[in-house]
């Protein structure tokens, strides 16, 4: 996929962001259930959003009692993204 297509598919949505903002903010995986507490959106939402994501190795998934979600900050358009969310203050706020 090329840049402008994985950069749209990405941030497509303010759910998308909103559960990004949410992933760069916590030390620790996260279940779907978490997400939902901090972002409000509708659970199908949630996880229609993060297969989006997960496909574009953007969060990584892992399947242990519980599907548990982080974001990989190993990807280059994720650590440029959270840092730019970072320096305008979305991420890191209450």
């Amino acid at each position: 996929m090329d840049a402008k297509k994985t950069i749209e598919t990405g941030l497509g949505s303010i759910g998308k962001i909103k559960i990004i903002r949410a992933l760069a903010e916590e030390q620790k995986m996260a279940t779907v259930y978490l997400l939902h507490k901090k972002t409000h959106l509708k659970r199908e939402d949630i996880k229609s959003n993060l297969d989006d994501l997960v496909g574009l190795g953007w969060v990584n998934q892992n399947r242990y009692a519980n599907v548990m979600y982080s974001i990989n900050m190993e990807n280059p358009y994720v650590s440029k993204l959270v840092n730019f969310l970072r320096d305008v203050g979305y991420v890191g706020q209450s």
